[in-house]
């Protein structure tokens, strides 16, 4: 019998057994056909109508299976014996579902297809596609099925995807399917636009490394195991802001899904070996601290829940807990507990916390001991915290540290919430050069507040500060406020003064700060600090800081000094010998990033002294310069009677800056007709020094003053 050709336009063809079949036998068909429709067609052929008909082709303008659509379809099928046939089927666009990516010129061809019912197979197919979101794509792929016994097998390799090779298999029976698939050497870059629809980055993160995956799966009808492993290697992430990094990360994640009636039961690993990885201030360096985490639960419909959580790092971190997860397009944690059993330091220090403190004084630590609490989690954020302090101590260069540190720190993200109250201790202290002995603190925290629930005793060298009232509202928020209250024990001014890096003198400080607030941006002391200096008494008063936390504070204060010794001031700071009672003001002082700006500064005999006055010549030199007149009282000095005393009497000396824009504006005890007196001299021998200028630049004067101290050589008189 002659060759016979049969084409159908948007039909589909029943096939009988006559030997010629034409579209005018035909009725006419809507342009838009079942993909089944498709394949019936096909299926259909018999032996013997393939030995009527050599050659057949099918146009299907649009398919349509479930949300999966096909346009312009061409299919041509070249029959020769039972298993030398051939097919080729092209297909303008495929869209496989809603929210996939358009796939455009598909061409899926098989030169070896066999037609033997009930066998149909191809051993060679060929799947190309020209155009796709990760460019052109081609795969081979090898089938084959049995009507009869409704068995087949399936295979699929596309030899180059993202960088790597992929391989599927899959086998089918009434009893049950099976499939396998790996991916190897696959780039993560160019993974990622292919998995764009499944889980997509930022279009302006950065991602590098490479990745190698497996899974099996069985079913009879849905699946009924699943298990799969992804493993990456030399991962490298970044988001603009850089909050979020990996480098050279090193992680394995297995999954294993067992179905039953409500779901399917869960088992999860996840091990990280090396790299390093970056999640605002948690930094976590697997080779130092490998990760391993452990998940067991159940999935049902968008629920997962994590029956039994076990988190471990060694030298870090030792916890296990519990979760229930909603999955959707926006997953949600529900609840969670987290059980810490062990949280170990220095890792703890170098992990979680050193990142935060970085800019502080506190950013460099040496840390030892242990911690361990329970953490509380509801609708994506933390609920609850508990943690226990076991003998955690820590210090650095800068003369910080905190030595043997015990307590339960316990806090609640609600404002309103019932707590426990919270302490700590420890056996001494001390930052900034300021030390103490043992001290409790006991308090309650919740949301951003804190609040003192008893009076805190903190030593501080041979004395304390009581502290009766510490509260703070709205922690590091821009309504910020505290409340504090202390009384301030003696304390020796030696060790203050060598912890300050100043001139030692003897003394003490104590009073009391019966109100400080912050408010804002600036933090008010309501009451004065006093202090017993040089056998006399200084007030410190209208205490405010501005911006204490930012990079240019404010400082405003009132000091008055009364009734100073002056023979322990002068010895002090090494200005030469003088006795007798001052008076110290230092009124409207203003200080910006910690350097004067405005002052009203002044020095003065005390009224109705009665103690002996004597000034040394050096300290008469000191005085003079300060004044300007410094050349001619060092010539008198060393010339005439006066350079036989070594010492002279005086009635009363005084000195007056007040500074504005970088200038003093310069005053003594007494005007005269070319200045003023800066020491009014009586008695035998006498002496006056009298200044005569009237503006002075004010670094200039107070590189003078510095330098002075610093000069540890008398006046040599000859």
């Amino acid at each position: 019998m002659p060759a016979r050709q049969v084409n159908l336009v948007t039909a589909v063809l029943p096939l009988h057994d006559r030997g010629a079949v034409t579209l005018a036998d035909m009725p006419r068909i809507p342009d838009r056909l079942d993909l089944c429709c498709l394949v019936a067609a096909l299926g259909l052929l018999s032996p013997g109508a393939a030995r009527a008909i050599d050659t057949l082709s099918v146009h299907v303008g649009e398919a349509i299976w479930g949300d999966a659509r096909a346009t312009g379809i061409d299919a041509r099928l070249t029959i020769g014996t039972a298993t030398q046939s051939a097919a080729v089927v092209r297909i303008a666009k495929v869209r496989p579902g809603a929210d996939q990516p358009e796939l455009r010129r598909v061409t899926l061809s098989c030169a070896r297809l066999t037609i033997s019912d009930p066998r149909y197979a191809c051993a060679n197919a060929r799947v190309d596609v020209q155009q796709t979101p990760i460019g052109p794509l081609s795969l081979s792929v090898s089938g084959d099925f049995n009507v009869g016994t409704s068995t087949g097998s399936a295979r699929a390799v596309i030899p180059r995807l993202a960088g790597g090779r992929i391989e599927m298999q899959g086998r089918y029976a009434p009893a049950g399917w099976t499939a396998e698939g790996r991916a190897m050497g696959v780039l993560v870059a160019d993974l990622r636009t292919l998995i764009a629809p499944l889980f997509a980055l930022p279009d302006d993160w950065t991602i590098d490394g490479g990745a190698t995956a497996e899974f099996t799966a069985r079913g009879r009808g849905g699946p009924q195991t699943i298990h799969g492993t992804l493993a990456l290697a030399d991962i490298d992430l970044s988001n603009p802001e850089s909050t979020i990094i990996a480098e050279g990360a090193a992680m394995t994640l297995t999954a294993a899904l067992t179905a039953r009636p409500q779901g399917y039961d869960l088992q999860a690993t996840l091990a990280a070996g090396a790299g390093q990885a970056l999640a605002g201030p948690i930094l976590l360096d697997f080779g130092q601290n490998p990760l391993d985490v452990q998940a067991r639960g159940t999935l049902a419909g968008t629920t997962l829940e994590l029956t039994q959580l076990e988190v471990g790092a060694p030298r870090l971190l030792a916890m296990h807990g519990s979760a229930r997860v909603a999955l959707g397009d926006a997953p949600m944690l529900e609840a969670g507990r987290l059980v810490i059993d062990a949280l170990e330091f220095p890792a703890a220090y170098t992990s979680l916390m050193q990142i935060t403190l970085a800019t502080t004084d506190f950013g460099d630590l040496i840390t030892s001991g242990r911690a361990s609490g329970t953490v509380d989690l509801a609708r994506n954020a933390v609920e609850r915290i508990g943690i226990r302090v076991e003998d955690v101590s820590m210090y650095n260069d800068r003369a910080f540290f905190m030595n043997h540190v015990t307590g339960e720190v316990r806090w609640a993200a609600a404002k309103n919430a019932d707590v426990l109250p919270s302490w700590l201790a420890w056996t001494e202290g001390g930052a900034y050069g300021l030390s103490g002995g043992a001290s409790r603190v006991q308090f309650v925290t919740r949301a951003t507040n804190f609040m003192l629930i008893e009076p805190w005793h903190m030593p501080i060298f041979d004395g304390a500060v009581a502290i009766r009232t510490l509260a703070i509202n709205d922690l590091g928020g821009d309504d910020m406020s505290i409340r504090f209250d202390a009384e301030i024990e003696p304390i020796s001014m030696q060790p203050l003064c060598k912890a300050f890096g100043w001139p030692e003198f003897s003394g003490s400080i104590s009073g009391s700060v019966p109100g400080l607030e912050l408010r804002g941006d600036e933090l008010r002391v309501a009451g004065d600090i006093q202090a017993r200096v040089f056998d006399g008494s200084f007030v410190a008063s209208n205490l405010r800081l501005v911006d204490p936390l930012g990079k240019w504070p404010r400082f405003f204060a009132d000091l008055r000094g009364r009734s100073l010794d002056l023979e322990q001031v002068t010895r002090t700071f090494a200005v030469g010998s003088i006795t007798g009672r001052i008076d110290v003001d230092v009124l409207g002082l203003e200080l910006f990033a910690w350097s004067p700006v405005a002052f009203d500064a002044r020095i003065e005999t005390t009224r109705g002294d009665r103690s002996r006055h004597r000034i040394s010549a050096r300290a008469v030199s000191q005085l003079s310069n300060v004044g300007g007149g410094g050349g001619g009282v060092t010539q008198a000095l060393q010339s005439g009677l006066l350079q036989f005393f070594d010492e002279y009497s005086y009635d009363r000396l005084g000195l007056r800056c007040r500074l504005e824009n970088d200038i003093c504006l310069m005053s003594g005890v007494e005007a005269t007709d070319h200045g003023y007196y800066i020491v009014k001299g009586s008695g035998i021998p006498r002496i006056d020094i009298i200044g005569n200028q009237g503006r002075v630049n004010w670094p200039q004067l107070f590189s003078q003053i510095a330098s002075g101290i610093r000069n540890s050589e008398g006046v040599v008189v000859q």
